[in-house]
């Protein structure tokens, strides 16, 4: 009677990790965590309407009017000469909103924001807003390869 309560737990123990075994067989244990593939998300950056024009209007009115007046205020002219030439909801690929700067940590999660190009006399702004309406001009944008 002794030993069935001894080989019970350890008959359970066992077929709860057999059950955890990934299928397939195990994982090469010769390979280093750092060689395996990794699986990464496409970028953010967004693609155009069907009609080939980007999409405009999905900006609440609130965070746009504040983008357009630091847009007027970073290039010195009025607020009615800057063009809105991109503004769309987009999910960023982590809190860097698709602009990361070198020496800085981003969180690692999807972030839902928006994607705002500007034309202020000639000048293209393109600004990456977070989800709070937090936004910034992106300097050196990640464009996708290809």
């Amino acid at each position: 009677m002794d030993r069935l309560r001894i080989v019970s737990p350890m008959f359970v123990i066992l077929a709860v990790l057999a059950g955890c075994a990934q299928p397939g067989g195990s994982p090469n244990r010769s390979e280093p965590v750092a060689s395996r593939p990794l699986i990464s998300l496409p970028s953010a950056e967004t693609l155009p309407s069907d009609e080939g024009e980007p999409a405009t209007g999905e900006v609440p009115e609130d965070i746009l009017g504040a983008i357009v007046a630091d847009a007027a205020r970073q290039t010195g002219i009025g607020e009615e000469e800057i063009e809105v030439l991109r503004a769309e909801s987009v999910t960023w690929n982590d809190g860097s909103l698709g602009c990361p700067e070198p020496g800085m940590v981003y969180t690692q999660a999807l972030v839902d924001g928006y994607h705002v190009v500007l034309d202020g006399d000639g000048e293209e702004l393109d600004y990456r807003v977070d989800s709070g309406g937090g936004f910034r001009i992106c300097e050196s944008p990640n464009r996708p390869s290809g």
